[in-house]
This record gives C-alpha cells, structure tokens and sequence, in this order.
C-alpha cells in the first residue's frame, strides 16, 4: 500500500474516532441536560471554565440605559430594568435581598449598582461551587455582599427572612418550578418583592402565571421578548467571539449548534423562536397575596 493510501487509511480511521468521540460528548451533555439531577454537575463544570470578562448570563435587554462600557451591557441592562420593577417601594436601608441562581455574580453586581450604596444587604447564592468560588474572588471588595452555595428547591434561608428575592432566566432549568415558587414565598416577609424574569414556550401560555398564582402571588406580566430579540442581534458578534475564545475545543467542534442555540446568537434556532413569538420572555415584581 503506498504512503498515500496509508495516510487516507489513518485519517480515515482518525476522523471516525473523533466523530464517535464528538458523539459520545454530544449525547453525555444532552443527559446532563436533560437528566435535572445531573444538571449541577453541568453547571459546576461550565461556571469551572474561563469566560474572561464576561460576568453575566443571561439573553440580554435593549435598548442600554447611558454608556455601559461592560462588554455584557446587555445582560446587565436586564437587571437594571428589573429593578426599576420595584419602583418606589419603600425598603428601609440594608433590606435583605437575596439571589437565587447568581452564576458569575455580574447581574447582582449591576442590581446593586443601580439600587445604590447601602440599598441592600444582598447574598447570592448558586448550586455550581465553581460560580461561587468565582463571586467570592471577584466581589470580595464590595461592601454588603456575600455568595453562598445552595439549591433552589431548598434554599437556605428561614421563613420570612428576605426583602427582595431576585431570580432571573434560572427557573426553567429547575427540576420543580412549583416548589422553586412555594419556597421563593416562604422566605419572603411580608411585604417583600420577589423580583423574577423567565422565558415561556408560546404553547404552554398561562403556566408561569399558573404556578405563580398556585405558590401566593400577586403579579403583572411584563412582556419583553421583542427588547430580548433586539439584544441578541446586536450582541450575537461579541457572543460569537466569546464561544470561538473561550469555549473548549471539543465542545467548538462538536457542539457548534448547541453553542448557538445556549447563546440565542442570531440564526440560531432559539433566536428564531424567540423572532416568532414561539418563546416570550415575561418579567414581574410579584408580592405575596
């Protein structure tokens, strides 16, 4: 056999082992994905990774308020417009807030920023280590905030202990959106604010304010899907640099689409349901009935 042929027999043999490795990855992940069990493991790996400057997760909201230089301006523009839900609600200085679902702790950051010194004695919490590992680095500096470990379905907190309770583009990865509710209304006191935004398939309309109402709740649905739309096609380049950048090799490789569709760049199947009306994204300051 000559050497030419013995080098197509290699890369053959080579491009077939990556290929089945590439499906391995695919199916272990759609597992963690699907399995909500496994679900902390996949997060603990991914907040494990470095994503550089990027501290906040989550599907954007445009138009940005001023001159945000942060390059997740608009993932920080989200928070910023979900506090201004709370309006002029008065909260004596240093109220508790807490952060169920934090990640990197950026969206936190900016809610403090906007509710300015002192407004808040706020915690963040997560189920991923690796996130809180990385909040406890990074905010260590500022005043009034601390990072916890903990689950959504069991939070950590006793009864009636928290001011605001912040929870956002996290429920629907939960495996009991219902009990994530009845505890969200445990902790609360009275008079407290739970402060929560998420995305609904159009199909399943009336769930969230289903299970909204059957936890407690008092609430007005705010629609925002077309601001959603409007910032992940102005910030699809910066997301495509950052998977290119910072993403892992195998998952560039093997999970393109995934990566896409996770980040709801534009052309991405979720950008386009999102464009449809197939997915809306609803924000609300919900209060105990």
């Amino acid at each position: 056999m000559s050497g030419l042929l013995w080098a197509l027999l290699l890369l053959m043999v080579a491009t077939g082992a990556i290929v089945a490795a590439g499906r391995l990855v695919q199916r272990r992940l759609r597992r963690l994905r699907d399995d909500h069990a496994l679900r902390p493991t996949l997060w603990n790996r991914f907040y494990a990774l470095d994503w550089g400057s990027t501290a906040t997760n989550n599907y954007g909201f445009a138009p940005v308020d001023g001159s945000d230089p942060a390059p997740d301006r608009f993932q920080r523009q989200m928070y910023r417009e979900i506090f201004k839900l709370l309006g002029d609600r008065p909260f004596p200085p240093g109220a508790r807030l807490l952060e169920v679902s934090c990640g990197r702790g950026g969206g936190l950051n900016a809610f403090l920023d906007a509710a300015g010194p002192d407004a808040f004695d706020a915690t963040g919490l997560d189920v991923a280590a690796s996130a809180i590992s990385y909040c406890q680095r990074s905010y260590a500096d500022r005043e009034g905030l601390t990072f916890v470990e903990g689950s959504a379905m069991d939070l950590p907190f006793a009864d009636a202990s928290v001011d605001v309770l912040l929870n956002v583009e996290a429920s629907n990865d939960y495996p009991d959106r219902r009990r994530f509710f009845a505890e969200v209304r445990r902790v609360l006191k009275p008079g407290g604010v739970f402060l929560y935004a998420d995305t609904e398939k159009a199909k399943h309309a009336g769930r969230m304010a289903n299970e909204l109402t059957q936890a407690g709740f008092r609430f007005e649905l705010r629609e925002i899907t077309a601001n959603v739309v409007d910032a992940c096609r102005q910030d699809s380049p910066r997301r495509r640099e950052v998977i290119r950048s910072r993403a892992p090799l195998a998952a560039r490789l093997f999970l393109k689409n995934e990566l896409a569709n996770y980040a709801a760049v534009e052309g991405s199947l979720k950008f386009q349901r999102f464009a449809a009306g197939e997915r809306r994204y609803y924000m609300t300051a919900a209060v105990p009935a």
